[in-house]
């Protein structure tokens, strides 16, 4: 036992499945530094580039503002807040509301696959970067390109695989060298297009205004089912779990107005491009790295808790394992082309997310009385009106474009959960409708 541990008497062992102790929850400074480094992410500044492509400056700042300091901070402020109060990661939080199968083959190989999918985008575009770095043609030296994105793949990782203390350090590094990124592109912009060019940008719109929404919330919306991996280290206060976001809010707004920004001029989306097009020094692509190393930690944690929750898994060491296992899959992935269905994958998060999100929030603040029951079984009522609401999603998304997918499928699916959990109650209760309080 290490020095700390005997003054403490504790040992953080980052184990998957169980509560994170009161003795163990550490200030709101270091969750939202994750939470910062987590949105310090490539796809933000790919997203911010993608609305420039469709929008002018001004309608571009409001999509974010919206997005992000109305709908995402209240949706990460209440998701977080359950895994604050419970001390459980997300996957196994589910436990309560969809019953501890459900939870370990649906809930967990979803959050599993979205997080693969998140890593995996974000190891290519590094690749590349790394790659035009050097003076490498990427698109036409598969060997080098494959070789390069392994090495920042199993570097991304290792912080992860090591546990959640040295990940919040590696942000505290990071997101500093990440704000520099940002004030050189910035910088960059000013000198070769100017302001006035930036303000007048306005190029054919192809997509709608709530599309664009729809856009910036597929980059967040998993947030709401997963964050609690991260806030289970936080401290149960309401007011802690409504400053945390703040790390989310206060990076993700200036990284996609910068993403927007650099795109200006040139209409193209791909971020590599970008900084070559507007000269950036080398440095500013091992920065683009550094700052993305935030953001693929999160991601590989949580697979890893993911995974743990699917195998029934616990140990700090089996964690680590899985979160291996996972960096692997998504290095094969990066290097498959994941990246060319960018878009596709946004709005696909935004669908899936916002429904098992609403199921949770129902369960866990009107139903289960902000506690934690490790419900066994398969709770079909879960499993109906999550499927309700992803149809809805797609709908709304793919049919018959209309609103917000993700916003009005999380409140469908939040009534039709409580409606259907109230008649199940009266007609046939079971323990997913009987609420064990404790004293």
């Amino acid at each position: 036992m290490s020095t700390k541990e005997k003054k403490t008497g504790q040992k953080q062992s980052d184990e998957a499945l169980v509560a994170v102790p009161l003795q163990e929850r550490q200030h709101w400074i270091f969750p939202a530094m994750i939470f910062g480094g987590l949105e310090f992410s490539i796809p933000v500044l790919l997203t911010g580039a993608v609305l420039a492509v469709n929008f002018g400056i001004s309608k571009v700042f409001w999509i974010l503002f919206i997005s992000l300091f109305v709908i995402q901070w209240i949706g990460n402020a209440v998701t977080g807040y359950m895994g604050a109060k419970t001390g459980i990661a997300s996957s196994v939080l589910a436990r309560s509301s969809f019953g501890h199968v459900q939870a370990r083959w649906i809930i967990g190989l979803i959050t599993f696959f979205v997080g693969l999918g998140w890593w995996a985008l974000q190891t290519a575009v590094t690749g590349e970067a790394i790659a035009a770095m050097f003076g490498i043609d990427y698109k036409n030296n598969f060997g080098m390109l494959a070789l390069i994105t392994t090495i920042c793949g199993l570097l991304f990782a290792l912080p992860s695989i090591l546990g959640y203390s040295s990940m919040k350090w590696t942000d505290i590094v990071a997101v500093p060298a990440g704000l520099l990124l940002v004030a050189t592109g910035i910088y960059l912009v000013m000198k070769n297009e100017g302001w006035s060019s930036i303000a007048s940008w306005q190029p054919e719109q192809t997509i709608t205004f709530m599309a664009g929404i729809s856009l910036v919330l597929g980059m967040n919306v998993s947030q709401w089912v997963g964050v609690q991996d991260y806030t289970r280290y936080a401290k149960p206060k309401v007011k802690d779990n409504v400053i945390i976001p703040l790390g989310i809010i206060g990076v993700g707004f200036p990284l996609f107005l910068v993403g927007a920004i650099m795109s200006v001029g040139t209409g193209e989306a791909d971020i590599v491009q970008i900084m070559m097009n507007l000269n950036f020094p080398v440095w500013g692509f091992l920065i683009l790295w550094l700052s993305t190393w935030t953001s693929q930690i999160v991601n590989s944690y949580s697979m890893g808790l993911s995974m743990a929750n699917t195998f029934n898994i616990n140990s700090g060491k089996g964690r680590a394992i899985l979160t291996l296992i996972g960096t692997i899959i998504g290095i094969g992935l990066a290097l498959g082309g994941v990246l060319q269905y960018f878009e596709d994958f946004l709005y696909v998060s935004g669908i899936i997310y916002g429904p098992i999100a609403g199921v949770m929030i129902a369960d866990f603040f009107f139903i289960r009385k902000q506690t934690y029951t490790d419900n066994p079984g398969w709770n079909w009522i879960a499993t109906i009106t999550m499927s309700i609401g992803i149809a809805i999603a797609y709908w709304s998304q793919y049919v018959h474009e209309w609103g917000i997918p993700a916003v009005q499928s999380l409140f469908i699916s939040m009534i039709l959960y409580l409606v259907a959990m109230n008649i199940k109650r009266k007609i046939n209760p079971d323990q997913f409708t009987e609420v064990k309080l404790k004293e």
